[in-house]
């Protein structure tokens, strides 16, 4: 009978723990906000991005003699767009095609803000499309074109800003790169030219911003209404060219020392055996403002990590994209074998896309792959970058100073830091700034993420107006950024 009590009452203490902890789990309050802000862009302002947009900036950097048209008319047509900025701001352009501009702040011994962005973008088939790809149409209140989520709407907002805060008589406090690269979507060098150029200028941002996370109107894990996820870290990328070896023969005697049946049986024990899923704190962090907005018996789980950690990373598990948010993922995305049917060749190939989960290094994602194929195997490693490190996100001045914009802009919107899966040229700033976030300043509604690189890329018309005010208020109170 006492145990029977005791154990009843440990049973009660511990509920009481879990409801106590998930009571306590609220979305973290925005300290010190900026006034809510009506600022928005006009419909002059999206014509000039529709005129934008229109400009086919693919670069394809492994065709050397890729038409560069485009290329060469979209500072001008910039200038044309822009003139406040281009009669203020001092021009450079990087490796010919990549642009910065400097806006001098008034005290220009204060580290400096980059804000970024990138004009090239990928190839676009009209088949497919329900509007052509470069026409900038607008049907049902939304832009269709390439780029118009990846990434021409922030480098059109941040032009529209600039527009209007030098209208305005507004000298920032410090000064103000814009950069612009040609080559993103290629992993081309200007980015990191850039970042050299101010390294060795002595110019290292205290702030860089890129793309990566948005507001999004569908948060996961059930949670309703608007949410605002900012990248403070992006998973590293490398592929690896994987040829087996053998010495061939007819199709009528097959052995499992072929070439292709060794590539085949490697991968797969890849893919059936991923690497441990362990949860971040930024992850954790994401989902625990996540639920914060969410129902009681979510805020029961994630308010208490300490039991549920298991559990939740079970869950997260159970789906590709909450599983990529966990672990390094290997990607089967090339096999070439025989070139006939009933040959077994000598060699067979296959590449393997992995993006590296921060809490490792690409050695180590690496060797996975390795210990799944014998010594005859050979292995290539291309377009190789570590994960980046975690920029703050708790108690830190530049995140907080973001939040602080977000909150003016999109007041209804909850805010979470998460791990970006996809590359961007934040990575390259990553290495000499340790306050790098990823983030553009707009609503992006339903699928409209996922279109990018895809058909029927598009935006909303009052979402774009909507990121040309928070770009506004991001660099007008630039004074509050911290030092």
């Amino acid at each position: 009978m006492v145990a029977l009590l005791v154990i009843l009452a440990i049973v009660v203490v511990l509920a009481a723990v879990l409801v106590a902890n998930a009571a306590r789990l609220k979305p973290t309050p925005v300290v010190d906000p900026l006034p809510e802000s009506d600022v928005q862009g006009d419909d002059a302002a999206v014509e000039r991005f529709r005129e934008l947009l229109r400009s086919a900036t693919v670069w394809d950097l492994r065709n050397p003699d890729a038409d560069r048209t485009a290329f060469d008319g979209f500072v001008p047509k910039l200038r044309r767009l822009y003139p406040g900025v281009f009669e203020h701001l001092e021009l450079e352009l990087v490796d010919g095609y990549g642009i910065s501009l400097l806006w001098k702040g008034s005290n220009r011994e204060l580290a400096p803000v980059v804000l970024m962005a990138h004009h090239d973008v990928v190839a676009a088939d009209p088949e497919g499309w329900t509007h052509d790809p470069f026409a900038a149409d607008v049907e049902d209140g939304r832009v269709f074109a390439r780029g118009a989520v990846d990434t021409k709407c922030v480098w059109a907002a941040l032009m529209e800003s600039a527009e209007r805060l030098l209208a305005e008589g507004y000298v920032p406090p410090r000064d103000v790169y814009f950069f612009s690269s040609n080559t993103e979507e290629d992993g081309g060098d200007t980015a990191p030219h850039m970042v050299e150029r101010l390294r060795d200028a002595g110019r290292v941002p205290y702030l860089v911003l890129d793309e990566g996370g948005a507001v999004i109107d569908n948060p996961p894990l059930g949670v309703k209404g608007q949410f605002a996820v900012v990248g403070v870290s992006e998973k590293g990328v490398f592929n690896t060219s994987v040829t087996t070896n053998s010495e061939g023969g007819h199709a009528a005697t097959p052995s499992l020392k072929d070439a292709t049946a060794k590539l085949v049986a490697g991968l797969d024990a890849l893919q059936k055996n991923p690497p441990a899923s362990k949860l971040s704190e930024p992850v954790a962090a994401m989902l625990r403002e996540l639920v914060a907005h969410g129902g009681f018996a979510l805020r029961i789980v994630f308010g208490n990590l300490w039991l549920f950690r298991p559990v939740v990373v079970r869950i997260m598990k159970g789906g590709s994209e909450t599983a990529a948010m966990v672990r390094t993922t290997y990607a089967l995305t090339q096999l070439e074998g025989a070139p006939a049917h009933n040959i077994i060749p000598k060699q067979a190939h296959a590449t393997v896309n992995v993006r590296v989960d921060p809490g490792e290094t690409v050695d180590e994602a690496f060797s996975r792959i390795k210990e799944r194929f014998d010594d005859q195997t050979e292995f290539s490693l291309f377009e190789v970058s570590e994960p980046s490190p975690v920029s703050p996100f708790e108690n830190d001045p530049a995140f907080d100073y973001l939040r602080r914009v977000i909150h003016a802009v999109y007041p209804a919107a909850g805010i979470a830091p998460y791990v970006q899966s996809g590359c961007s040229d934040a990575r390259h700033f990553a290495r000499v700034c340790p306050r790098t976030y990823r983030f553009a300043g707009f609503l992006f509604k339903g699928d409209q993420r996922s279109r990018v690189h895809g058909q029927d890329e598009n935006l909303d018309v009052d979402s774009y107006k909507r990121g040309v005010g928070f770009y506004t208020e991001l660099i007008r109170h630039l004074d509050q950024l911290g030092e």
